[in-house]
């Protein structure tokens, strides 16, 4: 899967290169890609679930099920609301 990954990777660069070459465009496109990818490594990969994996299971553990899917209901919403704003802010 990484061999298949870094292949990817490399077209990708190729097309970019064709298209921008070396110069504000292609910076441009990379700095656009910089705060997603950011947000992505934070909350899928990142400080985010580590943080949140032990709050989820503490609250599991001294609550009934619907108040964990209040709890998740909530976080989402909230996650959703800030990611929005912040792709509404990079428009």
């Amino acid at each position: 899967m990484t061999t298949l990954s870094r292949i990817f990777g490399l077209a990708r660069d190729i097309v970019i290169a064709y298209f921008f070459a070396a110069g504000t465009g292609s910076d441009a496109f990379f700095v656009a890609f910089k705060i997603p990818n950011y947000l992505r490594r934070l909350f899928a990969e990142g400080g985010f679930s580590q943080a949140f994996v032990p709050v989820l299971t503490e609250y599991k553990n001294q609550r009934d099920e619907g108040a964990v899917q209040d709890l998740l209901n909530y976080v989402s919403g909230r996650l959703a609301l800030v990611l929005f704003c912040v792709t509404v802010i990079g428009i």
